[in-house]
């Protein structure tokens, strides 16, 4: 329950600068940093990597139910090996994301962070997981690869934005969404979406179109190495051009984004990229590596 009097509240801590590895040892489902109804907080420029379960979970309230989770900031974190960890083990756990998100939380952001290998032993290593009721939350100017199920995944929620990312290598499909809302879900602008295999969109449980009122998307740039670009709905996979017919993505295009060397996870931008003409603005990371005497 929210706390009526702001002396309970918890809010406007800042965890910035650490090194959170090898966790859950003992309690498998840990998770590397948690915020919970609580706001105005920043988590900045924190390097966590090998634990069996989600590395930043923000807010603690179930589908659209009142909370004080709001304008938490998580920006420059880099974040990887969850589930499967960096010397092979696992993955154990289902369900995880590099980032999770839980509830309506107006005004926080996750922007400027790299997600990597994200492997779920069954269902659901996802790169940033907005989850039941996630809303009127910023996704913008992330880096994620190595997916085990997308870079993207959300489940239900409104108003959301996810715009000017890099989601690439997702294993079974690249963006998710598990059930659709009566407004907006989100909206899917200016990302880039690099992959080798699997479809760009799987349908969720309850939900088997995109209809255009509720999530839209515009401007992206799309390439598979592996031959066509397909988007499932309706139990089928249609081509880029048909899925442009439905509605969609009427200003987007199939081209390769040229990338200085995707496959060594080198994503930076060469000069004359056409994600440029799309409106796509170059992401200039700044985020931790592992420190020197943890070599």
């Amino acid at each position: 329950e929210r706390p009526s009097e702001k002396a309970l509240h918890s809010y406007d801590n800042t965890v910035r600068e650490c090194y959170i590895h090898h966790g859950g040892r003992q309690f498998h489902s840990a998770v590397g940093i948690w915020i919970g109804k609580s706001y105005d907080n920043t988590i900045e420029h924190n390097h966590i990597h090998d634990f069996y379960y989600t590395g930043i979970s923000v807010g603690w309230s179930w589908g659209y139910a009142d909370s004080l989770s709001r304008n938490n900031k998580i920006h420059s974190n880099h974040v990887h090996h969850l589930g499967k960890q960096s010397d092979g083990d696992g993955p154990i756990l289902d369900d995880m994301g590099a980032v999770y998100t839980l509830g309506v939380q107006p005004g926080t952001e996750i922007t400027g962070n790299l997600f990597h290998h994200i492997v779920a032993h069954d269902y659901g290593g996802w790169g940033i997981y907005p989850d039941e009721g996630s809303s009127e939350i910023l996704v913008e100017n992330n880096i994620v690869h190595d997916t085990s199920h997308g870079g993207f995944h959300q489940h239900y929620g409104q108003h959301n934005t996810v715009r000017n990312n890099i989601f690439a290598f997702g294993r079974d499909r690249q963006v998710r969404l598990s059930r659709l809302d009566e407004d907006r879900s989100f909206t899917f602008q200016n990302n880039i979406v690099f992959y080798s295999r699997g479809p760009v969109l799987g349908p969720g449980y309850d939900n088997k179109s995109w209809p255009t009122d509720r999530v839209r998307f515009r401007k992206n740039l799309y390439w598979c190495t592996g031959g066509d670009v397909l988007f499932q709905v309706e139990g089928e996979k249609l081509t880029f051009q048909q899925w442009q017919q439905k509605g969609h993505d009427t200003h987007s295009r199939v081209a390769k984004p040229h990338f200085a060397a995707p496959h060594e996870r080198d994503f930076r931008l060469k000069a004359g990229s056409p994600a440029f003409e799309l409106g796509f603005k170059r992401i200039d990371l700044d985020v931790p590596a592992a420190p020197d005497w943890a070599e």
